[in-house]
């Protein structure tokens, strides 16, 4: 693997998890599989690589989804697992949907989007979308790259999805019957509201693969991480009211260290990102924060980093 120049992948698998969701496996096609490579990644935090569409020639970032410990193979041999979204008016995402089983795939990278301080104690995560994938990167990090540290840390994700589909099976751990009238996706979608109802994730008795990762971290990690989830046509969301319920129960349950840092992570569509933190910017060519926005600006997050990815 080379951040900078393009490498050739073959599509092992395509898994559709969704009606508009899928999980690609890509095994590299040299004898130098870049796994070293992805392991200084995995160390250090969220990590990125640029997959090609070689019709239109343009690139877009996708976030590969972490290996189970276990897949000793997977980790040796340099094979990278991606959710991606098929979006109508995505070149890159409708392309990979199209293509078969065996195609050549092209992609460079790593791309380090966010390096994860040491000495971090706690992560709020929210998540829109395939935006878990950086979610299931950090817990990674923290949990099976970083476990012989003597910090361990606490990771608690709230994951927003537009359908119940996209994360069939979860239940959540402590937002048990968050419902609002109103939703983020409606919001900036326009998609229509009807009257408040109850999530009915425990009826399904079936769990999407990414429910299932995110079921085996919590058993792995004991009482270290939480999960809940929001879905739009459920009209449940992450709001106000979610957001300082999570905050004000970590301060009341977690002794906090002096010097370990508190971090809040959001990872999704543009929207998404705009909602909740404000947008990003850009300066001098190169993609910023930006100022602090949306929801969190208007709450108190003292004692929080916040970084959107």
């Amino acid at each position: 693997m080379d951040p900078t120049m393009f490498n050739s992948f073959i599509l092992e698998s395509k898994e559709r998890i969704s009606s508009t969701s899928s999980i690609f496996t890509l095994s590299a096609t040299s004898k130098t599989s870049g796994a070293e490579i992805y392991d200084e990644a995995w160390h250090k935090g969220v990590w990125s690589v640029q997959i090609k569409q070689p019709q239109l020639q343009i690139a877009r970032a996708y976030t590969p989804i972490p290996p189970s410990w276990n897949d000793k193979e997977s980790r040796t041999a340099g094979k990278l697992s991606f959710l991606i979204r098929q979006d109508p008016k995505g070149e890159v995402s409708g392309f990979l949907h199209r293509l078969p089983q065996g195609a050549t795939i092209d992609l460079r990278g790593p791309m380090v989007e966010y390096r994860i301080p040491d000495d971090v104690t706690e992560i709020l995560f929210i998540a829109g979308g395939t935006g878990i994938a950086p979610a299931l990167q950090v817990a990674h990090t923290l949990y099976n790259v970083r476990k012989g540290q003597a910090v361990h840390p606490k990771m608690h994700i709230l994951w927003a999805n537009r359908r119940r589909e996209d994360c069939e099976g979860g239940v959540n751990d402590t937002a048990s019957r968050y419902s609002s009238p109103l939703n983020w996706w409606s919001n900036i979608f326009a998609s229509g509201v009807g009257n408040s109802v109850k999530p009915t994730a425990n009826a399904h008795s079936r769990a999407s693969p990414m429910v299932l990762r995110l079921e085996n971290l919590k058993k792995s990690q004991s009482d270290l991480v939480n999960v809940d989830y929001f879905v739009d046509e459920e009209h449940t969301t992450i709001n106000e009211a979610v957001l300082k319920n999570v905050l004000q129960s970590s301060k009341a349950t977690i002794e906090r260290s002096s010097n370990g840092k508190q971090l809040i992570l959001i990872s999704g569509p543009e929207g998404f990102i705009k909602h909740f933190s404000g947008s990003k910017a850009w300066q001098n060519g190169k993609e910023v924060q930006g100022p602090l926005g949306g929801l969190l600006g208007q709450m108190d997050h003292s004692g929080w980093e916040i970084w959107k990815l």
